[in-house]
């Protein structure tokens, strides 16, 4: 029976090539897209999966009444393990602050091998008893017990000493106060990993570089710039230990935080939701979002539920032309149960030839896929999907089919046969709901479009309060280069190209945690403000352009005092002053047990030196040269000279590293590379349903018209005009989406304003934005139509009214 009804099948596809080919290329791009979707989001759900008892892994986390801060002080571990039975073991995790790359230096038979290399974090030496790594090389027991001990991946490993074993092999740390010598431990296999914690090597926190300055970081208020993880006892109730915090917080650090006059407590992040769901500030590095991966599976979703909107809306279109095979079929002998199952296996195949050709066309796009994520994803590299994605369009199959079947097979043969067909009806309604449905995905996802555009482009324009363009930056991130820089300066200043240099510990769109509680002159102690702090050279504020309101900058003019600040707006405003008459006046810290007082020399205008995700914060400027970055701006387009200048002055200089550096302009921008590869992505899956929307469109209109062919051959003949024809075919088709738009309103609001929640700083949804919304499908849904109105329009009467 079955081989009957693949016959069937078969030999009805074949006799419809139009209507097949429409059907399975909709098809398979609708499951190509669920596929690459698909590998996405299963890919992002793979991150901390895979650790061993990831389930008893959690990390300690701070609260404020302001916001949630991922590091903790640096007494938390020891302490909570030793007053909490519940807790197995803790350990620290610290990557070194506003320091992103560490120079690593190896010398083989005479060769010196170095090189800038980021992701280097501090560990306790209880952290793969923690977090489980597998090792390559190496016990995980006693790979970082030794003082000076490092742990590289296997990928490092193997950039640093080829083939050879790394295993007790030295290697030079440069840091901004020295190079400090290690030796490598053990090597971790870092291929297929995914995790939060996404490190290239793991330095011994027992050192002698920064050792002695951890052991001295006592205080349970400052120093938040460790990561706390503790894994918990088997027996352990995660929600019972966390309720114990706030009283061990307050035993342990309640003396410290009143005299600093803040309030925090602790909470607990499970290991595996970090990566997801963690949206707190400092974390250890780049993470995902869970609300990302919603919306690209609903994507998924809408668009291959467009695909199969697209079989039964042309399967119903076919009714009249297929009840005759039914009625006959019937009064042969056939059962409803056989004709379902024919219909359905119809739509099955169709859908597994679109899964062949959509493997094809996921293979094909994958490079550019790959381009887009960032990530490095393989058609076969998981299981899982693969398997998904065959129950996928087996469902899908079912899904496009069943309305068909069912409808198709519950025709009366008597009634049919006597030409008296009832099933057009419903047909017609059902086509005119699933039409309606289609394009108002098709009309939120255009206007997703024009939003992010629209988002992304303020993004840019947007006055930052500084000059980001023409700014180059050489990282100064080891002792040497340091020290180096004010001939580095100098030797710049000679090139007419280059305007100005400074030096900063950071600067705009670089995260930076060194922020001090101050207080103003006049106030009591316990009205502090939190002031986020630069560490300036000479310059700085003409360099990067800044706006000085009043008072002066820092300059070679004036005597270097490390007693003055510069502040900007928000920062006068929160300590209580007024800009005009802020100069001259006081602001305080306490360090030590000892006051420490700052004059404010200038107060500049609010700029944004974090990304317009973020409110401005408190900022000040501190005249005092402690290295970290070089910054030069240089006039016109003159790029290419400049760098090719500055990296030989950098050799000139005698500084033995490599030549690195960057612009400004592109650093601050990669604050929004989520939001550029989650529009790419949005704009090119839209674009998908777009597609396959009109592919549907155009094969139901090619079925409208044949219907209608007669009754156009007639009026023609009665007189009516090419262009009457054209507007009796399309003006249904115009209603249908133009309801479909006005539907699609409400949730193009929503997910609108859901996504520019993401942005301190954005655009108001206009009126306009809807009306081109609207424009653009009714533009697109005509202009699918009018291919095959304006066909039948100029079609010869006589053919018409001769035609079948």
């Amino acid at each position: 029976m079955w081989r009957n009804n693949l016959k069937i099948s078969f030999r009805n596809l074949k006799r419809h090539k139009s209507l097949t080919v429409i059907n399975v290329f909709g098809m398979a791009v609708g499951l190509a897209a669920c596929l690459l979707i698909g590998l996405f989001v299963f890919d992002e759900l793979a991150y901390d999966q895979g650790v061993k008892d990831s389930e008893r892994i959690y990390r300690i986390a701070l609260e404020t009444s302001e916001s949630k801060w991922a590091g903790t002080p640096g007494p938390l571990a020891e302490a909570i393990k030793n007053d909490f039975e519940e807790v197995e073991n803790s350990t620290r995790i610290m990557k070194f602050p506003e320091l992103d790359q560490m120079l690593l230096k190896s010398e083989r038979n005479g060769e010196i091998t170095q090189f800038y290399e980021s992701k280097g974090y501090y560990v306790d030496s209880t952290f793969f008893n923690v977090v489980d790594y597998p090792l390559l090389s190496g016990s995980k027991e006693n790979a970082l017990n030794s003082p000076n001990s490092i742990v590289l991946s296997a990928t490092l490993a193997s950039k640093i000493f080829g083939s050879s074993d790394p295993i007790n092999q030295p290697i030079s740390v440069g840091l901004p106060f020295g190079d400090f010598d290690y030796t490598v431990t053990g090597v971790f296999e870092d291929n297929g990993r995914r995790s939060h914690i996404d490190p290239n090597f793991f330095l011994s926190m027992e050192n002698n570089d920064i050792g002695n300055a951890v052991k001295r970081m006592t205080s349970w208020a400052a120093n938040n710039i460790f990561y706390t993880y503790v894994k918990l006892q088997p027996s352990a109730d995660p929600d019972s230990f966390e309720a114990k915090l706030p009283a061990f917080f307050d035993k342990h650090g309640a003396a410290d935080l009143k005299a600093m006059g803040v309030e925090k407590s602790l909470f607990l992040q499970p290991l595996e939701d970090i990566y997801l769901h963690s949206r707190i500030e400092y974390e250890l590095g780049t993470t995902g979002n869970i609300t990302t991966l919603y919306v690209f599976s609903s994507v998924a979703f809408f668009i291959l539920l467009i695909a199969c909107i697209n079989f039964m809306n042309l399967a119903t279109a076919r009714s009249e032309k297929r009840s005759k095979e039914v009625g006959i079929r019937k009064l042969l002998g056939a059962q409803k149960g056989a004709l379902v199952q024919q219909f359905l296996g119809e739509s099955i195949m169709v859908s597994f030839l679109g899964l062949i050709m959509a493997f094809l066309i996921a293979s094909l796009c994958m490079p550019f896929f790959n381009q887009l994520t960032g990530k490095e994803l393989d058609l076969f590299q998981r299981t899982f999907p693969l398997v998904s994605i065959f129950g996928l369009a087996l469902v899908a199959g079912l899904l496009a089919g069943t309305y068909p079947a069912f409808f198709l097979s519950g025709f009366t043969p008597s009634s049919v046969l006597k030409g008296k067909f009832k099933g057009k009806v419903s047909g017609v309604s059902l086509r005119q709901i699933l039409v309606v449905f289609q394009f108002a995905i098709s009309s939120c996802l255009i206007l997703m479009v024009l939003v992010m555009k629209n988002q992304m482009d303020f993004v840019q324009n947007q006055d930052l309060g500084f000059s980001k363009d023409q700014q180059l930056i050489l990282p100064l991130q080891s002792e040497e280069a340091a020290g180096k820089y004010e001939v580095l300066k100098a030797s710049l200043l000679q090139d007419s190209k280059v305007k100005s240099v400074t030096i900063a510990t950071t600067y705009p769109g670089v995260e930076s945690i060194e922020s001090m509680m101050y207080y103003a002159e006049g106030q009591p102690k316990d009205n502090l403000v939190n002031i986020t702090n630069a560490f300036v050279g000479d310059d700085f504020v003409e360099t990067l352009g800044f706006t000085l309101l009043e008072g002066r900058s820092f300059t070679e003019e004036y005597t270097a005092d490390l007693s003055q600040i510069i502040l900007n707006e928000s920062a006068v405003k929160a300590l209580g002053y007024e800009t005009s008459n802020a100069v001259g006046k006081k602001v305080f810290f306490d360090w030590g047990g000892e006051q420490v007082s700052y004059e404010i020399a200038g107060v500049v205008k609010d700029f944004h030196f974090q990304s317009l995700h973020k409110q401005i914060q408190p900022y000040a400027f501190i005249n005092q040269n402690n290295g970290g970055y070089l910054i030069a701006n240089f006039a016109g387009n003159n790029t290419g000279e400049v760098l090719s200048n500055a990296e030989s002055i950098w050799k000139k200089s005698g500084i033995n590293e490599p030549f690195v550096y960057s612009f400004l302009d592109q650093d601050f921008q990669q604050n929004y590379e989520k939001e550029e590869r989650f529009g790419k992505m949005i704009i090119g899956f839209a674009l998908l349903a777009i597609f396959i929307a009109c592919l549907g469109l155009y094969g139901l209109t090619a079925f409208m018209t044949e219907q209608r062919t007669k009754e156009i051959g007639i009026r023609k003949t009665m007189g009516a005009t090419d262009w009457s024809i054209m507007s009796l075919l399309s003006k249904d088709f115009a209603k249908t989406v133009v309801l479909a738009i006005l539907i699609s309103i409400p949730l193009s609001v929503y997910l609108a304003d859901s996504w520019l929640e993401n942005f301190a700083f954005k655009i108001e949804l206009k009126w306009w934005y809807f009306g081109l919304t609207g424009l653009a499908a009714l533009m697109i849904a005509m202009i699918t139509v009018s291919f095959q109105s304006v066909k039948t329009a100029l079609m010869n009467p006589v053919d018409s009214l001769k035609s079948e």
